[in-house]
């Protein structure tokens, strides 16, 4: 095709896919410097890709919006745009390109099949290095011209927001480096055990002069378990809006946690991290990326990966994904963190 001079990008949720369009989006920009590039998203997702280089204009729609609403979106986006990339693939989209005609569109195609092979008969069809920024520039391979390279996802703090972060943490009693703790998942299954990181928490800060910070909002009420009685221990659950917990994110030394959004959004803001893995894996969006990060989970299990996002509940006696990586392999993984 000619090169567009207006291009759209769907992915409506959630936060860790959102982070990972961020490496497509990255191609896209690099392939057409001179396009406007707009992407669509939910709007309480929005606020993660402000000041993203990438982007022109962030577009925001409600998860309410009625069908109506959808197919008259269609109609504009055919109007108004020379390329529609459609990077979540939902029915949401669905119905929004349904409207479109003349306008080309790229649309990203999910491994139903070979996730089925994988989660029912344990059958891995995924070539060796599988993840999902490979899987979102397959959808792009028509318009990249043979460009090969994969970018890493970028998140983009002002100062202002670095700024405004560390005088709230100091507001609240923390002075030194410290550590972000993000325990909670959108799923009880992909969360580690309080045990886990209450024994994690004391070692930290008996062997180490680091403080620890818990982010989460106001319905993960793991934080809470979690918290301990000390005064390098800061429990920020449900005080943080998206923004806010970014800027506190870019100024630790690393983060730890379950499979989840924040994890995510930590290593696109070049934070390293030790994700804690169990029910899902890289063939599921999982894993982290940057070079001194750490996956932390049981490849030896017959039964891992069991679904694709941890919905589906454990049917075994003892969740040994979860239970088998003990506060050792975490506090192993964040030493080698720290000592890079």
């Amino acid at each position: 095709m000619d090169s567009p001079r207006t291009i759209l990008v769907l992915r409506l949720s959630s936060i860790g896919d959102i982070v990972q369009a961020t490496s497509p989006l990255a191609s896209l920009r690099n392939r057409f410097p001179n396009a406007r590039i707009d992407f669509m998203t939910l709007s309480h997702f929005a606020p993660l890709l402000e000041n993203q280089p990438s982007i022109n204009r962030i577009i925001k729609i409600n998860s309410s919006e009625p069908v109506m609403t959808l197919r008259s979106m269609g109609n504009r986006l055919d109007e108004d745009y020379d390329l529609v990339v459609d990077l979540h693939n939902s029915l949401r989209t669905k119905i929004m390109r349904r409207r479109i005609v003349d306008t080309e569109t790229l649309v990203y195609k999910k491994p139903r099949w070979k996730r089925l092979k994988l989660f029912q008969l344990h059958i891995n069809d995924f070539v060796d290095g599988f993840n999902q920024r490979i899987l979102y520039h397959e959808c792009l391979k028509p318009v990249l011209n043979g460009q090969t390279d994969i970018p890493h996802t970028t998140l983009s703090i002002s100062e202002n927001e670095k700024n405004q972060a560390i005088k709230l943490i100091k507001q609240n009693g923390i002075e030194n480096d410290y550590l972000i703790v993000i325990p909670s998942a959108a799923w009880e299954t992909k969360m580690w055990s309080v045990e886990g990181y209450k024994s994690v928490f004391t070692n930290l800060l008996k062997e180490t002069d680091f403080s620890i910070i818990i982010l989460g909002s106001e319905n993960d009420t793991i934080c809470d378990k979690i918290d301990i009685d000390d005064s390098r221990v800061l429990n920020l659950k449900g005080k943080t809006d998206l923004r806010t917990s970014l800027g506190i994110v870019n100024n630790a030394k690393a983060v730890m946690g379950s499979d989840t959004g924040l994890v995510h959004a930590a290593e696109a803001l070049g934070v390293p991290g030790v994700m804690i893995m169990g029910p899902t894996s890289v063939e599921t969006g999982g894993g982290t990326f940057l070079k001194n990060s750490v996956t932390l989970a049981n490849e030896d299990l017959w039964c891992r990966p069991c679904s694709q996002n941890g919905k589906t509940p454990c049917y075994r006696k003892e969740q040994y994904c979860m239970t088998s990586i003990t506060p050792e392999n975490v506090i192993n993984s964040i030493n080698s963190i720290l000592s890079v």
